[in-house]
């Protein structure tokens, strides 16, 4: 995913009967993934699962505080359960988030690896991370390896959108999915558009 790239996805989705007055009335499509780290977007996506936007913000920056500005595995590994749990994490969050860096401390997890890995097998590698699961993997794909054409159908913003602009037409998973197809393959960047939508 790259300027270009999302440029020439902005001009396409354009042309969509649903979706093209949001593109033009939000503009440019912003998924930095370049400056985007592996871990700290992983981490940042355990914290927001089944979260609103506003309180996963108020969340990840308590996290922040303790941490630092960029989620490190060794960093969160000093920090205690309580004090995580203090920053408004669940218990079971806080296992996630120390798990996963343990994880990647351990080097079980090598996120060089996942770049070139389809999108299966990068599902399938993160799924076995307890936490983990297909929504998170495909928060991943979309900002930490820029994949451009992944729709996530459990996304609770990306449901709300597809309501929004295609009424009863969007009415189960499989009615979204379908109704996606037709920005394939740009879906990332629909997906960025729909959550604005919600906004």
């Amino acid at each position: 995913m790259t300027p270009k790239t999302l440029n020439k996805a902005r001009r396409e989705l354009l042309k969509c009967d649903y979706l093209g007055p949001v593109v033009k009335e939000h503009g440019k499509c912003v998924i930095d993934v370049e400056k985007s780290d592996p871990f700290d977007t992983l981490i940042s996506s355990i914290i927001s699962q089944q979260l609103s936007v506003k309180a996963a913000a108020t969340i990840e920056s308590r996290v922040r505080k303790l941490a630092g500005k960029q989620f490190r595995p060794t960093k969160l590994l000093k920090i205690s359960s309580e004090d995580l749990r203090g920053c408004g994490l669940s218990t079971r969050k806080t296992e996630y988030v120390l798990g996963i860096a343990d994880a990647v401390k351990r080097r079980k997890l090598n996120f060089k690896k996942l770049v070139d890995a389809s999108d299966e097998e990068v599902t399938q590698k993160l799924v076995e991370l307890r936490g983990v699961g297909q929504w998170t993997a495909e928060m991943f794909m979309i900002f930490s390896l820029g994949r451009m054409d992944v729709f996530s159908v459990l996304d609770v913003g990306l449901q709300r959108g597809m309501r929004i602009l295609f009424g009863d037409e969007a009415c189960d998973l499989q009615a979204m999915t379908t109704l996606a197809e037709r920005w394939q393959p740009y879906r990332s960047v629909a997906s960025w558009y729909l959550w604005k939508v919600v906004d």
